[in-house]
């Protein structure tokens, strides 16, 4: 019985990991986010992108904003510890190099350069500073304000995302699919037949 408890326990504490995910520092301190797959890295000092020493999967925006960020890390580079990365916000990096651009095909750059739709919606187009606590709000309450607006954010980056990878093309993805269990179909039934 005791065994079944300390099993019961260490399962309970592996699902309730994934399936509600959990938040843990990472990088230069920044903080990962398993349940909005997120890397936050806003508001601090960097001037680049710290890469980890192993491969990170599941992170699919890291956001830089208002730092000091001037260059990123070549996209080669930054897919091979991150595969699963979308997109990086820079904006708010007055420093940012805009002709470093050119080289990123696969991940999304939200930046302040020319031509790129602004993402922030709130105090003049930037993520705001946590506020520090008065008589009506204390330090909890602007945080909560912080996320709120931070999490807005987030879903509309995610949206933006979305539209993108919505306009792929369907009917190959679709036949793709279709070829792939007809081959297992085929497998399971040559394993049959032996």
């Amino acid at each position: 019985m005791i065994k079944f408890g300390i099993f019961a326990t260490f399962f309970l504490s592996i699902i309730s990991s994934t399936i509600y995910g959990y938040v843990f520092p990472c990088l230069d301190e920044c903080q990962c986010d398993t349940d909005d797959e997120v890397v936050y890295c806003h508001n601090g000092r960097r001037t680049t992108l710290e890469l980890p020493d192993v491969r990170l999967r599941g992170f699919v925006v890291i956001g830089l904003a208002n730092n000091e960020i001037q260059n990123l890390p070549d996209e080669k580079s930054i897919l091979q510890l991150f595969p699963d990365l979308l997109a990086i916000d820079v904006e708010g990096n007055a420093q940012f190099d805009c002709e470093s651009l050119k080289g990123y095909e696969k991940i999304k750059i939200y930046s302040d350069c020319n031509g790129s739709e602004p993402l922030m919606i709130t105090r003049n187009l930037r993520l705001p500073n946590i506020i520090e606590p008065v008589d009506t709000c204390d330090f909890q309450c602007q945080v909560n304000k912080h996320y709120k607006i931070f999490y807005n954010y987030l879903v509309k980056l995610w949206k933006m995302l979305k539209m993108k990878y919505d306009n792929i093309d369907k009917e190959k993805i679709i036949n793709d699919v279709k070829d792939f269990f007809v081959s297992i179909a085929k497998k399971i039934d040559e394993l049959h037949m032996k």
